[in-house]
């Protein structure tokens, strides 16, 4: 593991001028930036984070996949054609295989050559530095509470994300966002602490109910599926509303309108430069 080749001396922990506050420290609204700030560099790329932290983004989301041989990558798709130039499934796919391919070139010629990130790099570089919104994906992806596994993960490969978090000090820095009612039960059995949120499985009725069954902080709505009504029961509730997606700024401010607390954008910069004014007037 990479972290025991870096830390053979010393405990890792989160410091520096560039530390911020944890998930439940940090006020809201924030920005969250939806695959990095992917439209100047690959999603779910070193770049892509890097960028958009640099930028001030509060948030970044990513998403997480199994390989065959059980290490975690940062991934949008379950498959490999749109994002690279390999084909089929990524979990069927060892790391080493993945590494052959390359996860640049089709976003431009400047990123030829990059290769697929690890989620343990990502930590490396930006535990404590930004709150990250890790998506756990499955085969189910979609069916909520009639999801009957959580493919491709196992508890042993969410266990591996779990502990990577923990050994980097950023369980505080963390949440979990799932469709898959199977992966938020074995999230809560194994970190209790992290914070997991409800997305959307197809019908906006069962995401409260659910949120509340499997103690989570929150939903992600998916526009356009959710009203102001639906965002005032979560808020009656208890619970945080985050929303995917608002890439044109009046969209954006309409959603600080309605109270979301986090609002995911796949355009950082043009939506952070109209709307961050009014995300200090309403910080909470």
């Amino acid at each position: 593991m990479r972290f025991e080749k870096i830390n053979e001396k010393r405990s890792y922990r989160n410091s520096g001028a560039g530390f911020v506050e944890s998930d439940r420290e940090m006020a809201y609204p924030r920005l969250c930036a939806h695959r990095g700030f992917s439209t100047i560099a690959p999603e779910n790329s070193m770049p892509a984070f890097g960028a958009a932290v640099a930028m001030g983004a509060e948030e970044i989301e990513l998403d997480l996949w199994p390989t065959a041989d059980g290490e975690i990558v940062s991934c949008h798709d379950g498959t490999l054609d749109r994002v690279s130039t390999g084909s089929g499934k990524l979990s069927d796919r060892t790391l080493e295989e993945l590494l052959t391919y390359d996860f640049g070139i089709k976003h431009g010629d400047r990123f030829v050559g990059m290769k697929i990130v690890q989620f343990e790099e990502v930590l490396e570089k930006l535990a404590g530095r930004c709150i990250m919104n890790i998506h756990i994906k499955s085969d189910e992806e979609g069916i909520g509470s009639r999801a009957t596994t959580a493919a491709p993960y196992t508890e042993e490969t969410l266990g591996k994300i779990v502990d990577l978090i923990r050994r980097y000090d950023c369980a505080e820095h963390v949440y979990f966002m799932t469709p898959n009612r199977v992966i938020l039960g074995i999230l809560r059995d194994l970190a209790p602490e992290m914070h997991r949120v409800v997305g959307f499985s197809g019908n906006p009725k069962d995401m409260i109910p659910e949120a509340l069954e499997y103690d989570c902080t929150g939903i992600q709505l998916f526009k356009p599926y959710f009203d102001q009504a639906m965002v005032d029961e979560a808020h009656e509730k208890g619970l945080m509303c985050t929303v995917f997606w608002a890439d044109d700024p009046d969209e954006a401010e309409r959603y600080l309108d309605m109270g979301i607390e986090t609002i995911l954008t796949n355009d950082y910069e043009v939506v952070a430069n109209r709307v961050n004014g009014r995300l200090r007037k309403y910080k909470r």
